[in-house]
């Protein structure tokens, strides 16, 4: 009921009809991804594998105050987000 309301308040000019239907469609093939950009990909993610071990050694042998996690988790979200955002891409 509402809807039908709006409606006869904000009625269009038969001009306005035209416009309202999609004129064209154009349809893009995907973009194939870059083997470069996924061995550096896997290249990060080594990196941040080998820091979130070398935090956890390093707050472990000096007693650090607080927990390895508080570094950790972060990075690994972060890269995480990067790392789907390139592979859930739409070009």
């Amino acid at each position: 009921m509402l809807t039908t309301l709006l409606q006869l308040f904000a009625q269009r000019s038969p001009a306005d009809y035209d416009r309202a239907f999609v004129q064209t469609v154009s349809v893009r093939e995907p973009v194939a991804r870059d083997a470069r950009v996924e061995r550096l990909l896997l290249a990060g993610w080594m990196l941040i594998m080998v820091k979130c071990l070398a935090v956890i050694w390093i707050i472990g042998r000096w007693s650090v105050p607080f927990h390895p996690y508080w570094i950790i988790l972060p990075t690994i979200l972060l890269a995480a987000l990067g790392t789907a955002v390139y592979y859930w891409r739409r070009e």
